[in-house]
């Protein structure tokens, strides 16, 4: 049997072999991978899509959920929030003023017997008395005991003025401050 000889019917290319053949058959071989690869990261970004929708569409029955329960409170935070601003103020009211009764009996108590009040008032750390006298030594009386009172302070007497209907009896009004 004769050698084996190997036969290539193929004609020799010398560009293959050339550093210009070389260089185009490994960027083809590098290209072909970065093709493959590249549709690989298509593939699954495709495929993750369907993930991520069923995800947001999740996230938007929560919203959707969440929303319809505060909607349902806001209601009641409103009351609730009505409330607070009224404790508050009523607060700050009673820890700025003394309590009006006590200085109401203590009026009362000074008042002599032939004074007679139409109208008293506490607004803003402010006393303010009115009535009608019948006589002035009553009223004197009357004021000398709101002047020495330990609750008031800066007692005047602020309008005096005669009756029409009753002659005899004489308006007016007193006003004061009321003691921290």
């Amino acid at each position: 049997m004769p050698a084996e000889d190997k036969i290539n019917l193929l004609p020799k290319d010398e560009f293959e072999i050339s550093p210009i053949g070389k260089f185009l058959k490994w960027a083809v071989n590098i290209g072909r991978w970065i093709v493959v690869l590249t549709e690989f990261v298509v593939i699954c970004a495709f495929l993750s899509r369907f993930y991520f929708d069923t995800k947001l569409a999740n996230l938007f029955d929560d919203i959707k959920q969440k929303q319809a329960i505060v909607d349902s409170a806001s209601s009641f935070e409103e009351r609730f929030r009505f409330v607070q601003e009224r404790i508050k103020i009523i607060k700050t009211f009673l820890a700025e003023e003394k309590h009006p009764s006590n200085i109401f009996v203590e009026v009362s108590q000074l008042l002599p017997f032939d004074i007679f009040l139409t109208g008293m008032g506490v607004e803003e750390g402010k006393l303010t008395l009115k009535g009608y006298f019948l006589s002035e030594k009553s009223l004197k009386v009357f004021l000398s005991g709101l002047v020495s009172s330990s609750l008031l302070d800066e007692v005047s007497l602020d309008n005096v003025s005669s009756r029409k209907d009753n002659p005899s009896a004489v308006n007016f009004s007193i006003s004061a401050v009321i003691k921290k």
